[in-house]
């Protein structure tokens, strides 16, 4: 292997590093991002009162689609 191919592999390799690196930092940033909103919403249903509470919650609850999701928030399936 000459030293320029060798060098275009050396390349090539750190380019699929940092391509994986910035899909991680996607979903972390994803991850986050959920976090962060749920708690905003969880904090907001607090000043609310159980009725509004209640109707907000419903609406939202028709979103939670996967089985082990609903069971895990106490929805019927």
């Amino acid at each position: 292997m000459s030293k320029r191919d060798q060098q275009i592999s050396q390349l090539e390799e750190r380019l699929r590093a940092l391509r994986a690196a910035a899909a991680s930092q996607v979903r972390k940033d994803d991850t986050r991002r959920k976090i962060i909103l749920g708690h905003a919403l969880i904090k907001h249903l607090e000043t609310l009162p159980p009725e509004k509470r209640k109707a907000l919650l419903a609406g939202l609850h028709a979103y939670v689609t996967r089985p082990s999701d609903r069971r895990f928030l106490g929805l019927a399936d």
